[in-house]
């Protein structure tokens, strides 16, 4: 590495604590503890020694836990602990934190005004579906077309109420063979109405009577009797007979009133005392999914314009990636890490972009950082580095790899988890380079845990305590990926 700019990179997967009893031999470090050694590479050195003014080494206990291949002793030394190179706390570049990114799904919305489909007319949504996904799925990125020619008026009525034709473009969008694996409607409704004197049932509810003589169970869109308004369903939960805690909304309904005592019509077994609610909030906004706006859950407009009705359609990203087991994984298969984006518009009855009537919007989606998958490749190239390849792309990989344990690196990640990364940078000089060309030797150390477990918190207090030695020119960096800082 003594020519070239760039750092060699080794990473580590902490699955357990720091060890911190000075003295412990690093021959007693655990598959994924980690422990501060001094330069003779034998004892731990303990982390609460505050300042530091020589130099350490980094070390973690390996995941083999077989010391030789085929009990072949030419081939050990394989659960002997991983460790860094010396590192002198003043040239120590960097250091910093990765924390995880939450996965947000990509949105698209449409919004119509009251006046917005006049009778005898039809409105045309466009919704293209772009990005990797859609790529690798079909070769090109994909659209459809959905309309509103489904829905009628009555005699007299001159608009067709908003929701209820986004509705009926939104189920020709959503049912289409070639989009449907990508996208689907918003969680907790796709349809948001607006609606002077809607008085749709939102949360939170009132106060419950649990009932008696019900069969237990988990019930959904539990319908309701009673009270000002129709099409209020619940879900809820019945155990020892009796509705358990407070029901959830599943569709908020309309035309109730604050103080309605509703009858909840659970299913199943004669109630010995029915269960009852009380509604204590009502709006004039709520959402709903297409089946129930275009079924008992609301009720159309006649005359939008007078009942102030405005309407979005609202849609999210869903595509799911195959991902293959353990036994066959392969450091080529592809793992997505990008995700599905969504565009919602307004077409003329030409196929031309309308912006005349209607508001369409959309967020753009993000991956969830950092995955087990990429944990698991990065770790299996530190094993490659120190000659210990991952077999693969051969009939006997499976057998290859057995014998190697292998199996074990694979096993120490949870692929479907989310990790941090705690960061060192830092260099070795050269200080007999006639040439005076790259004269610093790079050396970055990657540091992964499962986020939110033990090992973060015993990293963070680690790192935290070598960016702050008095003889390091760096501060921790706690600026994540996702542009939010996070606290060590």
């Amino acid at each position: 590495m003594a020519y070239f700019n760039h750092a060699f990179r080794k990473c580590y997967v902490l699955n357990q604590d720091v060890v911190s009893t000075a003295g412990t031999a690093t021959s007693a470090l655990a598959a994924g503890q980690m422990a501060l050694v001094d330069t003779s590479f034998e004892s731990v050195v303990n982390t609460a020694w505050g300042t530091l003014s020589g130099q350490f080494v980094l070390a973690a206990g390996s995941y083999h836990t077989v010391d030789t291949i085929g009990n072949n002793p030419g081939h050990g030394g394989y659960s002997e602990s991983v460790k860094s190179k010396g590192i002198n706390p003043k040239y120590i570049s960097r250091v910093w934190k990765t924390p995880v990114c939450a996965a947000t799904a990509a949105t698209a919305e449409v919004a119509l005004a009251s006046d917005c489909v006049p009778c005898g007319s039809s409105i045309f949504l466009r919704m293209d579906v772009k990005g990797s996904p859609a790529l690798r799925f079909l070769n090109h990125n994909a659209y459809a077309i959905g309309d509103s020619a489904n829905v009628c008026c009555v005699d007299g009525q001159d608009y067709i109420d908003p929701a209820a034709a986004l509705a009926e473009a939104g189920k020709q969008l959503l049912a289409d063979p070639i989009l449907a694996p990508f996208v689907r409607e918003k969680s907790g409704g796709g349809v948001e109405i607006t609606r002077t004197g809607l008085a749709a049932v939102v949360a939170p509810l009132g106060a419950l009577v649990v009932g008696s003589g019900y069969t237990d169970g988990t019930y959904t869109s539990v319908p309701v009797s009673g009270g000002t308004g129709s099409g209020l369903t619940l879900d809820l939960t019945v155990s020892g007979g009796a509705v358990v805690a407070t029901p959830t909304i599943a569709c908020p309904g309309q035309g109730y009133t604050v103080s309605d005592v509703l009858t909840i019509l659970v299913p199943g077994g004669t109630a010995g005392t029915p269960s009852t609610i009380n509604v204590a909030t009502v709006a004039d906004t709520a959402s709903y999914t297409i089946a129930e706006v275009q079924g008992s859950g609301y009720v159309e407009s006649t005359d939008p314009v007078t009942d102030g009705v405005s309407a979005k359609l609202q849609v999210e990203g869903a595509y799911v990636d195959t991902q293959f087991g353990n036994c066959s994984f392969d450091t080529r298969d592809h793992y997505e890490k990008e995700p599905v984006q969504i565009i919602l518009s307004n077409l003329d009855e030409t196929g031309e972009p309308c912006n005349d009537c209607g508001v369409a919007s959309r967020t753009t989606g993000v991956m969830a950082q950092i995955s087990g998958e990429t944990v698991l490749r990065d770790l299996l190239m530190s094993e490659r580095y120190m000659q210990m390849p991952y077999n693969q792309g051969n009939a006997d990989s499976s057998r290859i790899r057995e014998i190697e344990h292998s199996d074990d690196i694979v096993s120490a990640v949870d692929r479907s988890g989310r990790y941090v990364s705690l960061n060192l940078l830092h260099s070795v000089p050269r200080f007999n380079n006639p040439s005076g060309v790259f004269d610093n030797d790079q050396y970055l150390y990657t540091f992964y845990a499962v986020a939110g477990s033990a090992g973060e918190t015993a990293l963070d207090t680690l790192f935290g305590q070598i960016a702050a030695l008095a003889s390091v020119d760096a501060v921790l960096d706690t600026t994540d990926a996702c542009g939010s800082p996070c606290t060590i």
